[in-house]
């Protein structure tokens, strides 16, 4: 047992001896630290911090978008969702602007802001477009009615009827 100790002893100094070793070298007249050499410690310090702070901001701003939504992002959802061309939501967003609207996304709830007297400087060009665009997005596609006067989408399966139809309505008479 007696042994068994010495050769723990031993090996704790051996490893004190290594270590004292591989510090020598920070140690003493030899280290001599350059203003160069501070200098290169201190940016990239300065750098790790830049680097730490930029993920931070980055990781917040995913954050703040996934919570609140953005009117940029439904104006270009209703440009999708009416399968409007790249320069019909440009000019959609430049008349929005123009109005100095500040849901830009109001343009498509407000006809009259199509009127070619609400067209602002340079906009008044495309006024042809803008009524396009006008009929295009307030107008309902014209439907021709069945020849019998009846929703053609009231004898369908419940499940494959789009809106509520109301019931065919006969006329009641009027005393006169």
């Amino acid at each position: 047992m007696h042994l068994h100790g010495f050769e723990l002893s031993s090996l704790a100094l051996l490893g004190r001896s290594r270590l004292e070793d591989m510090s020598r070298y920070f140690r003493g007249p030899r280290v001599q630290l350059s203003s160069r050499d501070a200098v290169f410690i201190l940016l990239g310090l300065a750098g790790l911090i830049l680097v730490i702070w930029l993920l931070s901001l980055v990781v917040q701003w995913q954050e703040q978008g996934r919570k609140k939504p953005s009117a940029t992002r439904l104006f270009l959802q209703l440009c999708r969702a009416h399968r409007l061309k790249w320069r019909d939501g440009w000019l959609l967003w430049r008349l929005a602007i123009s109005q100095r609207l500040t849901d830009p996304a109001r343009v498509f709830l407000e006809p009259e802001r199509f009127e070619p007297e609400h067209l602002m400087g340079t906009l008044r060009f495309h006024a042809a477009r803008f009524q396009m665009l006008r009929g295009k997005l307030f107008s309902c596609p014209e439907r021709t009615p069945p020849p019998d006067g009846r929703d053609p989408t009231w004898n369908l399966p419940l499940q494959e009827r789009k809106g509520t139809p109301l019931a065919p309505v006969t006329p009641t008479p009027q005393i006169r």
